[in-house]
């Protein structure tokens, strides 16, 4: 598949694992595949500039659950290491699903930046004191992406276009991920207040990553104020 120039976040190769192809987005994929996938002028230029965030964030959780996987792996616990198996497939479709969509985007001087900025947080998320809080985080950072894509979903490109059909998809899983990595936080010891403090600390960092481009984000239709608000109020 053709890839956009700047569709690769993380110099570290991602292991390629099988894709399912019974994968609901594999039913996407295969319905619009070639298929030229139309937006507005604004939205096109407002995506081409957003793509880069969503990408390295599917990337980079590919790259963590790898690495879980391996660490359970050696401790010989094949539960464990299934159910993160399967967490890192869904990443891999999302991504496989992303670039598709990218392919048919513009390359724009921004795209740059904006990589560059979203490689810096998810290294920085990436530096955690204990596997334990590297579950934490990831919870936490998954169920602000659900929420963001249910914004996504439901924005201004509109309901029934095949991005936000992928978007709905990918919504569903990553709400799977919040409930298999919280579970994996709670097996090592995390408590509910570790995992209060932690949800809000990532809320802020990733606000502040995504609020650089608020003005896109509003292109296609979502209040980034109102995602914080809607999260705050849950994890009160």
């Amino acid at each position: 598949m053709k890839r956009h120039a700047m569709g690769n976040c993380f110099a570290a190769k991602l292991a390629t694992p099988s894709l399912n192809l019974q994968h609901p987005i594999a039913s996407w994929s295969k319905q619009y595949a070639g298929l030229p996938l139309e937006f507005s002028s604004a939205h096109t230029e407002a995506l081409a500039i957003l793509m880069p965030l969503l990408l390295c964030g599917e990337q980079s959780a590919q790259l963590v659950f790898q690495q879980q996987a391996l660490q359970f792996s050696q401790q010989q616990c094949a539960d464990s290491v299934l159910a993160l198996n399967e967490v890192e497939a869904d990443e891999a479709w999302h991504d496989e699903a992303l670039q598709m969509v990218f392919s048919q985007l513009p390359e724009l001087a921004e795209q740059h930046k904006v990589r560059r900025t979203a490689q810096r947080f998810y290294a920085g998320l990436g530096r955690s004191l204990s596997l334990q809080q590297q579950f934490v985080r990831i919870a936490s950072l998954d169920a602000c992406v659900t929420q963001l894509m249910q914004l996504i979903e439901r924005g201004s490109i509109g309901s029934r276009h095949p991005f936000s059909l992928l978007c709905g998809l990918i919504k569903k899983d990553e709400a799977k991920h919040v409930y298999v990595s919280k579970h994996f936080a709670q097996h090592l010891g995390a408590s509910v207040s570790d995992m209060a403090e932690e949800r809000l600390r990532v809320l802020g960092a990733l606000m502040q990553l995504l609020k650089q481009q608020a003005d896109q984000f509003e292109i296609i239709g979502v209040d980034l104020d109102k995602l914080e608000k809607r999260l705050e109020l849950k994890w009160q």
